[in-house]
């Protein structure tokens, strides 16, 4: 689909018009039907069996005023299956452009079964409620309101363990205790510098750390026995892991801040990241990292795609 245009209708691979077409007439399943039910039964088929063909030729097929909201739902299913994410309910043209490549890819399949006298029906609609069923599930999960980080530092470490782990929220067991290797280690500091590092590049957020990933309140015990049981001690081993593991740490310093918090008799610190103003490295076995959110994960972008989400993100550093 052509970017810049207005999304409002689905096209079709124009060599394959005709075979669209020929399910229409009278001695098909399809006789007198929408353009809409071929396309979907075409989708469906397409996905069903993993093809999937990006059109070269367009033709203009049908309109999206022409769906019903539960066809609608369904493209918007198979563009979540297809992509794993959610995020792709933000771009029409890309929902729209994968329902498009299924049916591209569906169509020369969904003909032979129709032709050959084989229930294509049966199979078609279980896919149908399948998927429905799988978007239903994902979306109500996410019908849950997100807030900001300013929002959430404001909530209770008790209250932030209702919510699950988002691009705003993480939760981790430890900063200097390997709770799998049981000893110190390193790298759980360079993890915990990667997600704050993560949360500034993005838009901020909240690190619990002395929660788990189950939500279970480990509190920081096995630190704290690192640090001669002491928060303070704990804090400013933080800061140093702030300052060797992030480029201008000393700096960037200044985005961070952390408290502690008693639950279940246990300490659990609370880290509030800001978004920094600024593009922030990680330092790890002498190599630059550039880190972000992306859900609730901390995920670290290569050379081209850290110039070009910085270009996006920092427009006036260019």
């Amino acid at each position: 689909m052509t970017e810049g245009k207005k999304v409002d209708r689905f096209f079709v691979e124009k060599r394959d018009f005709s075979e669209f077409n020929r399910l229409k007439e009278k001695d098909t399943p399809f006789a007198n039907s929408h353009n809409k039910d071929v396309f979907l039964a075409a989708m469906v088929v397409g996905y069903h069996e993993g093809c999937k063909i990006a059109i070269k030729s367009r033709e203009g097929y049908f309109h999206e005023k022409d769906l019903l909201p539960r066809e609608e739902a369904l493209i918007r299913a198979m563009a979540v299956a297809d992509t794993g994410s959610l995020s792709v309910l933000l771009d029409k043209q890309r929902v729209y452009s994968i329902a498009e490549q299924y049916a591209t890819g569906g169509i020369t399949l969904l003909k032979a079964r129709v032709f050959s006298g084989e229930e294509y029906g049966s199979y078609a609609k279980k896919l149908e409620s399948e998927l429905l069923r799988s978007y239903e599930k994902v979306t109500k999960g996410q019908s849950e309101k997100q807030l900001s980080p300013e929002e959430l530092t404001q909530l209770s470490v008790i209250d932030l363990l209702k919510k699950r782990e988002t691009d705003t929220l993480e939760f981790k067991s430890s900063m200097i205790w390997d709770v799998k290797e049981k000893r110190p280690s390193r790298e759980i500091k360079v993890v915990i510098v990667r997600t704050v590092a993560s949360f500034m590049n993005s838009d901020g957020g909240i690190l619990l750390i002395g929660v788990d990933d189950n939500k279970n309140v480990c509190g920081l015990a096995d630190d704290l026995a690192q640090v001669h049981g002491k928060l303070d001690v704990f804090e400013q081993t933080f800061t140093n892991a702030i300052n060797t593991y992030l480029v201008g740490g000393k700096v960037n310093r200044a985005c961070v801040s952390l408290k502690f918090e008693k639950v279940y008799d246990k300490d659990v610190a609370v880290v509030s990241v800001k978004k920094s103003p600024r593009p922030v490295y990680v330092k790890s076995e002498g190599e630059k990292e550039f880190c972000i959110r992306s859900g609730n994960l901390c995920q670290k972008l290569d050379v081209s795609e850290a110039h070009e989400y910085i270009e996006d993100h920092w427009p006036d550093l260019r």
